[in-house]
């Protein structure tokens, strides 16, 4: 699967730039620390950490960075240091995830919970 991860990169990387993405052992390094993370995501989700899983979760990832300094500067090892921060923003603009977190605040604000208070 690693070449398949590698390709999404390479891909990404031409979307965004243009340009081919100069590969060599350090990035990939980021990269496998970057597909960890990812992977750790996922299973924090509750979902089963598969190939599939994994790499859809990671396409995601990379479809949702849209902070324009990162883009500008657009390295594996960048986007691998800002991995939290990056997953922050993704989530929070997340309509499905906001939908949820508008959900919960009105159970919690309104007690709609079925608990009667």
């Amino acid at each position: 699967m690693w070449k398949e991860y590698v390709k999404i990169w390479f891909d990404f990387y031409r979307l965004k730039t243009g340009q081919e993405y100069v590969f060599d052992g350090q990035q990939g390094k980021h990269l496998k620390q970057l597909i960890a993370k990812v992977k750790t995501k996922v299973v924090q989700k509750g979902l089963e950490p598969t190939d599939e899983n994994v790499m859809n979760s990671f396409k995601g990832f990379l479809s949702h960075l849209n902070d324009s300094w990162i883009l500008e500067h657009l390295e594996i090892s960048i986007v691998n240091s800002k991995f939290n921060v990056i997953y922050a923003k993704a989530v929070k603009s997340n309509p499905f995830t906001s939908a949820s977190r508008i959900d919960d605040i009105i159970e919690n604000r309104y007690n709609t919970g079925g608990a009667t208070g």
